[in-house]
């Protein structure tokens, strides 16, 4: 990280030594019993993480995106699960900033941002995960307010969360983004799903039976729903992509400590083997580019730039990164790699599972190839040489 500034990589190591103390030990019971931790969530507040790039007046850290994300990565290191907490909390939050009436941001936003607060995005539903014009949950007026019915699916946190933030159509067709208190009557989060990796954010269906929402609940402008959606993705993609490069690092960490230790007649495999050595050297190569890539987006992030088509592109990079490098320390680590008593094997179904979560990479290709197409220009030669 020597390409960081001096007080990042001093953020990098403080976050990194009380997470390893925080957290290291209750990620494979995390994993276990898929099972929200109030423990945990505990902890994630105590780091300051959630609040971390809030502005100060908002009771944030006033900090870039980019020591979040420098921060964000630690955390994953230790404990993937962990990092994925703050996430939908801190998209809620930055939705309410951003769009929100100002009733709702002054009851709910520095509750949030302290940490106070679990909420909910609630996107998807049975028959969608990323179009807005397949969602089916239907908001209809009632007098001053709102009433929403419909089915949502894997839903983390829903059976926690004070709050949610719900994206529905009304009865013109417009998308549109409520903030749903969860104790309104008709919030109803059905069993957790078990999944392959991230089970202990208790990703739940749920059904919305006549939830009513105050007028000042509604999110930005009636149809304003996509825009509020594109906005807390981007970011949700660019900490996906911290959750990889962390995930990658431990791994390439786990390999070489077992090519260290494991032996064959007297001597460790890393010093005996040239395929082993190779392997480390692929999954080093990894990590390099994919924290590159990572720094680099959030640094023009925090620049101001447009990067749908970058972040998309980068989700791509990280997690290829993240699948590669863990399946090499499978390969390193043999037959012990498969073994639940080492964190090999999880960390593995850690990056598949962002494969096709929050996103697939597929869709990504889609957005990160438009982007390349839209930003060529007919004097792109001229435009370089001229540079």
């Amino acid at each position: 990280m020597s390409y960081l500034e001096p007080e990042l990589q001093e953020l990098a190591r403080s976050v990194r030594r009380q997470a390893w103390r925080r957290f290291a030990e209750r990620d494979a019971e995390l994993d276990r019993t898929q099972r929200f931790s109030p423990e945990t969530w505990s902890d994630v507040r105590d780091l300051g993480l959630i609040g971390l790039s809030f502005p100060e007046e908002e009771g944030g850290g006033g900090a870039p995106v980019l020591a979040f994300i420098v921060a964000l990565e630690q955390v994953a290191y230790t404990s993937a699960v962990a990092a994925l907490y703050p996430g939908t909390t801190i998209q809620v939050a930055r939705a309410l900033l951003d769009h929100g009436q100002p009733a709702m941001r002054e009851k709910w936003a520095k509750r949030l941002i302290a940490g106070d607060v679990v909420a909910s995005w609630a996107f998807t539903e049975p028959q969608t995960g990323s179009d807005p014009k397949q969602l089916a949950t239907r908001a209809r007026r009632d007098g001053d307010g709102w009433v929403l019915d419909g089915a949502k699916a894997f839903i983390s946190y829903s059976g926690v969360a004070e709050i949610a933030l719900v994206f529905a159509v009304d009865e013109s067709g417009a998308s549109c983004a409520f903030l749903v208190e969860t104790e309104q009557p008709g919030w109803q989060p059905e069993h957790a799903v078990e999944v392959l990796a991230y089970g202990a954010a208790e990703a739940r269906p749920v059904r919305l039976d006549g939830v009513r929402v105050p007028a000042e609940g509604l999110v930005g402008a009636l149809g304003d729903g996509f825009s509020v959606m594109l906005a807390g993705e981007a970011l949700g993609k660019l900490r996906i992509a911290a959750l990889n490069v962390g995930v990658t690092q431990r791994a390439l960490d786990e390999a070489t400590r077992y090519a260290l230790q494991r032996t064959h007649r007297g001597t460790a495999i890393g010093d005996k083997f040239p395929t082993i050595r190779a392997l480390l050297a692929d999954m080093s190569a990894s990590v390099l580019a994919a924290r590159a890539a990572l720094y680099d987006t959030a640094r023009r992030l925090d620049e101001g730039a447009e990067l749908a088509g970058a972040i998309a592109a980068l989700r791509l990079v990280t997690a290829r990164a993240a699948t590669e490098t863990t399946s090499a320390a499978l390969q390193v680590c043999g037959a012990y790699g498969l073994s639940k008593e080492m964190a090999v094997e999880r960390l593995y179904r850690q990056a598949k599972f962002y494969e096709v979560a929050q996103g697939s990479l597929e869709l990504q290709r889609v957005i990160a190839g438009k982007a390349v197409l839209a930003g060529y220009t007919e004097d792109r030669f001229e435009r370089w040489k001229d540079s």
